[in-house]
């Protein structure tokens, strides 16, 4: 039973992410440059490493599911652009933390402010309910990948 359960979640997850990205992913493509002229995955990161404060780049390229070396590159160019910063970690001088810049942060809110306008005209074609029972959804799966999280 829990095998047949767990191949309908497959088929489920993988249908989310097909509507998720058809549905959404545009956002990052189509908002403008603002000041930088930045791809997909860097304004991707500039969203995580603003909501997480400080992180380290082997956990930024799990969420962004980068490679190391593609990674080094695109921290080097947002470095260069001068939107994030390196420092080592305190607690353990092998880790680099990497964080915002007050352009980065600036750039982020720009950002975010762009996406949000977009997201609305998506969820705009909705009834308030139906985009009530959206934010619930998300906020249960939130709680779930925090807890998988969790257990790793």
């Amino acid at each position: 039973m829990k095998q047949k359960k767990i191949k309908e979640v497959a088929e489920l997850q993988f249908d989310l992410l097909n509507l998720f990205h058809k549905n959404f992913s545009k956002a990052f493509h189509e908002v403008g440059d603002g000041p930088y002229n930045l791809n997909k995955n860097q304004k991707r990161a500039i969203m995580v490493i603003g909501m997480k404060g400080e992180i380290i780049p082997s956990v930024l390229g799990e969420y962004l599911d980068l490679q190391k070396g593609s990674l080094t590159s695109m921290i080097d160019a947002l470095e260069e652009e001068g939107v994030i910063r390196r420092r080592g970690d305190p607690e353990d001088r092998r880790k680099t933390l990497i964080s915002l810049t007050e352009n980065g942060r600036e750039y982020r809110n720009w950002l975010t402010g762009e996406i949000q306008a977009i997201v609305a005209e998506v969820l705009g074609k909705l009834d308030e309910d139906e985009i009530i029972s959206y934010q619930e959804s998300l906020e249960n799966m939130i709680k779930f990948f925090k807890k998988l999280d969790e257990r790793n």
